[in-house]
C-alpha cells in the first residue's frame, strides 16, 4: 500500500484564529492563500504539500483537535486503516465518505499529532 504526504494542516479552534494564521502565511510569508479561513477551511500554497489551515478537526468525544494534521493521499483507505490497527495504531475515526467526494479515516498520533489518510471514493472512480 502507498500513502504520500499531500498536505500539512494547521488546526485552530476558531474562525478568528484561522484567518490569523491565513494572514501570516499570506501577508508575511507572501504565500497564496485559497478560499475563506473565516469559513473554516483555507489552503496555502508552497510549491509543494499544501498548508491546510482548518476550523476544528475531529477526534473521539466530539471535542475539537487542536495541533497538527498531517493529510496523506492514500490508494486504500480501509486497507491502510487495517494496516494501522494490526501495527498497534489507534484508529481514531473509521474509513467514511465525504460531503466532497472522498474517502477518509483518522489516525491518532503522540502529542496531537492527527493523521488523515484520504482517497478517491468507488463513486468518483467510476
Amino acid at each position: 500500500m502507498d500513502i504520500q504526504l499531500d498536505h500539512i494542516g494547521v488546526i485552530t479552534a476558531t474562525d478568528e484564529e484561522n484567518v490569523a494564521v491565513a494572514g501570516f502565511f499570506a501577508d508575511i510569508l507572501g504565500l497564496v492563500v485559497e478560499g475563506d479561513p473565516a469559513e473554516g477551511y483555507a489552503e496555502v500554497a508552497t510549491g509543494g504539500p499544501k498548508i491546510a489551515l482548518h476550523r476544528g478537526g475531529p477526534v473521539p468525544g466530539g471535542r475539537p483537535h487542536g495541533g497538527t494534521l498531517l493529510q496523506f493521499r492514500c490508494d486504500d483507505v480501509p486497507g491502510f486503516a487495517t494496516l494501522v490497527r494490526e501495527r498497534g495504531g489507534t484508529v481514531a475515526v473509521e474509513p467514511h465518505a465525504t460531503d466532497w467526494g472522498t474517502v477518509s479515516a483518522y489516525v491518532q498520533g503522540p502529542h496531537g499529532i492527527l493523521v488523515e489518510l484520504y482517497g478517491q471514493s468507488d463513486a468518483s472512480r467510476a
